[in-house]
């Protein structure tokens, strides 16, 4: 469960921005079906939901960039990177005075009944800084921090009583690239104490980057099992497109299929690497108009909508059962507008469900449908000085009935594209 996730000089965020998923104690609207329990004394209803507002370049694919740069660092930065090479991280760099700072990223979230806060500062060259504090049965437990000492070249580390360990804590430190998070390499190295913590960036966590297209191979992939196959049929059903079922054919990539004239260099290619190899070819049931008498649609038979929402079933289902947390950048490039107002109705109707989805849009009738509380609502924007600003629909006072959607788009709540007129004819 993500609790809140904060981000500074990173791209185009240049002061922090802090994305907050705790349910306001104000707003009383939709409490049972949007937010959901944590379990855990002293913390607040949690949001399942999340969406943000902004028009293009404000930044909004930048604060899912960051999500997916601390998972990538947390996960592969102990195995994956050499001694010397590069941090792939970009400070904002319209101002002289943060072209050379750090880029710091701290979150809050929930795994296996704990809360952690985990957070680190890194440049190009290398971490830091980097810290974790643990909260096991509501007090907080600091385990480990580390800071780098550009005097001598080393990283200090300072260890809290409760963090597990002994002497393997030198190996670990021993052990630590400049450019590798302490954190990772511990997991590295066997470190089972940070494990359920290392688990919600593995697993947990799921962050779908900008420019990032579904196809339906994961979907696929799981309707081998027949329960899986008739949830996802369900699942498409819940949506009203008359699906009986979804049959899976295995096919074998063949070079007479090409067209004769196709260049010859493609074709020895083609023979090379792919020819045999084996595809499986998607076709969907519908029934017919008369009793008892089915017809099977090929995947080029079927609309766009029925494609992408199929493509999206396997991950969505994924999200719910398994209580994942979900970022997508621009769900509605994918999905009808009516699709995401069923997606995120579906999410907010069990009371059992702890998954959470975190989206960017440009669909402003979720504002008008009010499927959302207002504290599920963020807003982006750039500021004088070019950066972005992140902001809650819930610093507003929002007048009894106000149309949303309409006050949006007439400006009232910013975060909407400001279209400069063009005179293309002299002085009209």
């Amino acid at each position: 469960m993500l609790i809140e996730f904060s981000v500074t000089n990173f791209r185009s965020i240049r002061e922090t921005q802090t994305l907050a998923m705790s349910a306001s104690k104000y707003y009383k609207e939709k409490l049972q079906t949007n937010s959901f329990d944590s379990g855990l004394p002293g913390l607040p209803r949690l949001l399942r939901s999340a969406v943000i507002y902004g028009p293009n370049a404000s930044g909004k694919s930048t604060l899912v960039m960051a999500l997916s740069f601390m998972k990538k660092m947390v996960v592969t930065s102990a195995k994956e990177s050499q001694e010397g090479e590069k941090i792939d991280v970009m400070p904002f760099r319209l101002d002289r005075s943060t072209r050379e700072k750090e880029s710091d990223f701290e979150i809050f979230f929930v795994e296996d009944g704990v809360r952690y806060q985990y957070g680190f500062s890194v440049q190009r060259e290398r971490v830091l800084r980097e810290w974790m504090i643990a909260y096991p049965k509501g007090r907080p437990q600091r385990w480990f921090e580390r800071e780098y000492d550009p005097n001598t070249g080393q990283d200090n580390y300072d260890f809290g009583e409760l963090f597990l360990g002994g002497r393997r804590r030198d190996d670990w430190k021993l052990n630590t690239r400049g450019n590798a998070l302490f954190f990772s390499t511990a997991i590295l190295l066997n470190n089972e104490q940070l494990k359920p913590a290392f688990h919600w960036f593995q697993q947990r966590l799921r962050v779908l980057a900008p420019h990032t297209t579904l196809g339906p191979s994961y979907t696929t992939g799981i309707c081998e099992d027949e329960e899986t196959r008739k949830k996802v049929v369900d699942f498409l059903n819940t949506a009203d497109l008359g699906i009986a079922d979804i049959i899976f054919e295995k096919q074998k990539l063949n070079l007479d299929e090409f067209p004769a004239d196709f260049p010859l260099v493609i074709k020895e290619e083609f023979k090379k690497n792919l020819e045999g190899k084996e595809y499986t070819e998607i076709k969907f049931i519908h029934k017919s108009n008369e009793p008892g008498d089915f017809v099977a649609f090929d995947q080029n038979d079927e609309s766009d909508g029925t494609l992408n929402l199929f493509a999206f079933a396997g991950p969505w289902l994924d999200v719910i059962e398994n209580n994942l947390v979900l970022v997508v950048d621009e769900l509605d490039t994918s999905l009808h507008p009516l699709l995401v107002h069923h997606l995120i109705r579906l999410l907010h109707h069990d009371g059992n469900i702890k998954a959470q989805v975190i989206f960017t849009t440009h669909d402003t009738t979720i504002l008008g449908q009010h499927i959302m509380r207002r504290d599920q609502v963020w807003f982006m924007e750039k500021t004088s000085d070019h950066s972005t600003t992140l902001y809650p629909f819930s610093d507003f006072n929002v007048r009894e009935k106000e149309p949303w959607e309409k006050a949006y788009l007439h400006g009232r709540y910013g975060a909407i594209p400001f279209l400069r007129t063009v005179m293309l004819h002299g002085n009209e």
